[in-house]
């Protein structure tokens, strides 16, 4: 009987040590909605600086290919070549949150789709050398997914410029990922 009671209240003690060290645990676990609810509640801006303002090189009849951007008013694409010849330009953009779209100068035979899951938007412009294009905003989607094409071949890196600066992606596809 008199091991029984140290046994038994040390069980006890350290019963009472265990519930204090997960008792933070459970608490910063019963936080995390606090978080995640402010994360939701995240604006389209926040992307990278290399991709903020519309590339200088963006000029109706300019270097065939791709121009991406973003700005207050969300993400834009247009596509343009030097001559007024029919040029098509195909591409595919991908996010990891809903998006909506809107067109830009479109021309006839142009066609927007965007995916009933609201997370892709596939394109196709017939451009005649001036600039078509559009403009979507993501509901605070971490990254964007981006692949062009032009008269049915992949472009290649130096055909597609990106933000104010006229930058580069690495490859095409290529991401983008919102920082924080």
């Amino acid at each position: 009987m008199h091991l029984r009671r140290p046994l038994i209240t040390g069980l006890f003690g350290l019963g009472l040590l265990v519930t204090g060290l997960l008792a933070p645990a459970t608490s910063f676990a019963a936080s995390a909605p606090t978080t995640t609810a402010t994360t939701t509640a995240c604006t389209d801006g926040h992307w990278p600086l290399s991709v903020q303002g519309r590339p200088t090189a963006l000029h109706a009849g300019g270097p065939a290919g791709d121009y991406l951007w973003h700005d207050a008013g969300g993400w834009h694409l247009r596509v343009t070549h030097a001559s007024s010849t029919r040029r098509t330009f195909t591409g595919r953009i991908t996010a990891s949150a809903p998006m909506t779209v809107t067109p830009f100068r479109l021309e006839t035979g142009d066609s927007i789709t965007l995916s009933a899951d609201k997370l892709t938007i596939t394109y196709k412009f017939y451009n005649y050398g001036h600039v078509d294009g559009l403009d979507f905003k993501t509901a605070c989607a971490h990254r964007v997914t981006f692949s062009g094409s032009m008269s049915g071949v992949r472009l290649p890196t130096s055909r597609i410029w990106i933000g104010y600066h006229n930058r580069h992606p690495l490859q095409n596809p290529f991401v983008i990922i919102r920082v924080s």
